[in-house]
């Protein structure tokens, strides 16, 4: 975008945030610009804004809500900064802003409690622009992680890297189409019982149908598939089959290093990033690679 329009959206969230005090706003105590709007780029891809706010009990409730519903729990709260507004990108978690920082990114201070919105205005109007001013580096990523490097944390980006480096693992790209409407996958009453985890509109829930399904175009049989942490109540698991898991469909990365071990015996971890109600779902497909079984034998 422009970065005149990136500064309105700036000005527009100040604008939001100065002297309202009705939930969320209330909550927010201080936001740095960093990226490469806030070194001065002439045409940013969008605004970096890492805010830091307090945890009350209604964003605690939040919070857990969204564990159990596959939400966002800082969606409130990025509602009522951007508005409709689309260009801003918030870092809402004091670890990742820390991370950062440790990095050596710069972390502009923009505004915090108690300032108005003057002063803050003084500091976005200051940023002097700069022709030479990109995209900062990325570290630690491969094709696959193209647009989608926000949703996986650098250490699981660094971590899935050294051990492909290593021939542990090979990983590949996937968009993963909808389940049809009619899928047979939740025919029996134990699967659609294991299914009740997640609301009929969760994005979780669609996860979990897309790469189901991506198992049956595979020939995978689902009594050796593991979702989300759990074996599938299949009718041969029911009657007493017991095996290994061959697949396992996750997201959020939770339990992500176990995959080598998992895949030195295994077939393959197929990882839904950042699981989402209507967007695409992309997916990573991570398999053994050619050193799998030697590294863990």
């Amino acid at each position: 975008m422009k970065r005149a329009r990136a500064v309105e959206l700036v000005e527009g969230m100040l604008r939001r945030l100065e002297g309202h005090q009705e939930w969320p706003l209330q909550l927010v105590q201080q936001m740095w610009l960093f990226g490469s709007f806030a070194r001065g780029a002439a045409e940013p891809h969008d605004v970096d804004v890492a805010v830091r706010f307090e945890r009350d009990e209604r964003m605690t409730q939040a919070v857990v809500q969204a564990v159990f519903s596959g939400g966002n729990p800082y969606a409130p709260l990025r509602r009522a900064l951007a508005g409709s507004s689309r260009g801003l990108q918030f870092q809402f978690e004091d670890s990742a802003r820390e991370q950062l920082e440790a990095e050596g990114t710069f972390m502009l201070p923009l505004w915090q409690r108690g300032d108005t919105l003057d002063q803050a205005f003084g500091v976005l109007h200051a940023i002097a622009e700069d022709p030479e001013a990109g995209r900062a580096e990325r570290h630690d990523m491969i094709d696959a992680f193209d647009g989608l490097d926000r949703y996986i944390p650098r250490q699981v980006r660094a971590e899935l890297i050294g051990w492909q480096q290593q021939g542990a693992i090979t990983i590949s790209r996937i968009t993963l189409p909808d389940a049809p409407d009619d899928t047979d996958l939740l025919m029996t009453p134990d699967m659609r019982w294991s299914f009740r985890r997640w609301g009929d509109d969760s994005p979780l829930r669609r996860a979990a149908l897309a790469g189901l399904a991506r198992m049956k175009e595979l020939d995978v049989e689902l009594d050796d598939v593991e979702l989300a942490g759990q074996r599938l109540p299949t009718p041969r698991r029911c009657a007493g089959h017991r095996s290994e898991p061959r697949w396992w469909i996750n997201w959020k990365w939770q339990g992500y290093q176990s995959i080598p071990y998992c895949l030195a015996s295994g077939d393959g971890w197929l990882e839904v990033v950042q699981p989402t109600r209507t967007r695409p779902l992309n997916a990573l497909v991570i398999q053994s690679g050619p050193k799998a079984a030697a590294l863990h034998s």
